[in-house]
């Protein structure tokens, strides 16, 4: 008779756990709306390519690959040739950070710590920034041998490598808590 109640426990427990990841699902996929808004009405914030324009831009000059910039494209010499790249609303790196945003916000943690993941979003736009780099790196020293490849695979699949990862530490430390450490630190002095 007393395997009954556990039994019982333990699929309560599973319930309560498949409830939990059913919120996180609906709550994650409320926050993406914005991410699907923004794909149906084909919207762009044509400063953010040019911001990324200018970032990259100044990087390529200090590599030495003598950059030349025409609106959005950015251009380099290759072995046989040129090689340019138009930085379009996808380079942004916009749904990386959307997509993190929404991971964050469908969390069950308070306000306040969701807040201080935020900080990890400008980490998703550098590292984007140095996809875009990498990419002129790799077209520079291998030509265009396998470059769709390296392009949508590896690092397609290393930004969302990254998102996760980021994520799960955001998870696993309370960033918070280093906010707190510092304001402590100031109150002291």
């Amino acid at each position: 008779m007393k395997r009954k109640p556990r039994r019982k426990q333990r699929i309560s427990q599973r319930n309560e756990k498949l409830l939990h990841l059913l919120k996180f699902f609906v709550k994650f996929n409320l926050f993406a709306i914005p991410l699907y808004i923004i794909l149906l009405s084909k919207f762009e914030w044509a400063w953010l390519e040019q911001f990324v324009v200018s970032i990259v831009t100044p990087i390529l000059q200090l590599l030495g690959y003598n950059p030349t910039v025409h609106d959005l494209l950015i251009s380099i010499p290759i072995k046989n040739g040129s090689w340019g790249a138009v930085i379009n609303w996808d380079c942004t790196g916009w749904k990386s950070m959307l997509a993190f945003f929404a991971l964050i916000m469908a969390t069950e943690f308070p306000l306040r710590r969701k807040l201080a993941g935020m900080v990890l979003i400008p980490v998703i736009f550098v590292i984007n920034l140095l996809r875009i780099v990498f990419m002129f790196f790799y077209v520079r020293t291998f030509d265009l041998a396998n470059y769709q490849t390296v392009h949508a695979v590896v690092w397609s699949w290393g930004l969302i490598a990254t998102i996760i990862v980021l994520w799960l530490l955001w998870l696993r430390f309370d960033f918070t808590k280093v906010f707190k450490k510092k304001r402590k630190r100031r109150r002291r002095r």
